[in-house]
């Protein structure tokens, strides 16, 4: 979660600078940024889907 809160990881870091069309950018605000969303999606599918394979087994 801490990964897709905060920039910290170096994949995401490098993606924003070689990025030359502006749209991978750091948000105006820290945690505001344009791959906060897709992991908090990713997080959220993965702890639901993880559920429901301990619920059916």
């Amino acid at each position: 979660m801490a990964i897709s809160l905060f920039l910290n990881y170096p994949t995401v870091v490098a993606a924003i600078n070689f990025d030359r069309t502006g749209t991978t950018r750091i948000g105006k605000y820290v945690l505001n940024h344009s791959f906060q969303i897709p992991g908090f999606v990713a997080t959220i599918v993965a702890i639901a889907v993880g559920y429901l394979i301990i619920m059916f087994m």
